[in-house]
């Protein structure tokens, strides 16, 4: 089974969700479906899903197993407090949606592919998107969208000279 202060994610299609196993079969997760921070029982956490392990971990289980507890009731939001960030926060990592940053910079990249009449804001925003969406699962997309972005709006401007 699974260990206390493991972090653990079910699969929907287009995002995952995220808890932590507190021990007992129950998980804490920041819930859409209540719009706030629960202790559940695993079964229900899993919604007759396969329950894999994140790669998202705690330093100190216990320490982030007690900090999840303090969230309880804590209200959901998709881009402030959503299951990512309140497992990364409980965890002691940095508060952060690396799902939510893959689709807001592939938007943003896709509206400048799409929208721009300039060949070097084309060629970044596609950058964009392509970086973000090719960055592996729970790993901030950021670093990789700055380089790719620098280098492809960098060869257009080469290009276009």
């Amino acid at each position: 089974m699974y260990q206390q202060g493991q972090v653990l994610k079910i699969q929907y299609t287009g995002f995952k969700h995220y808890g932590i196993y507190v021990g007992n079969n129950m998980v804490i997760h920041n819930s859409k479906k209540i719009h706030s921070v629960e202790e559940i029982a695993l079964e229900a956490f899993s919604d007759n899903r396969n329950v894999q392990l994140s790669s998202i971990k705690a330093e100190n289980p216990e320490l982030a197993i007690q900090t999840a507890r303090k969230y309880l009731g804590l209200p959901y939001n998709l881009f402030a407090e959503n299951c990512e960030h309140f497992v990364r926060t409980s965890c002691g990592l940095v508060k952060e949606s690396t799902q939510v940053q893959k689709y807001l910079i592939s938007a943003i990249g896709v509206g400048a592919l799409l929208k721009s009449d300039n060949a070097v804001v084309q060629s970044a925003g596609g950058a964009a998107a392509l970086a973000a969406m090719l960055t592996p699962t729970e790993q901030s997309p950021v670093k990789n969208v700055a380089i790719a972005t620098c280098l492809a709006a960098g060869i257009a401007f080469l290009a276009s000279k």
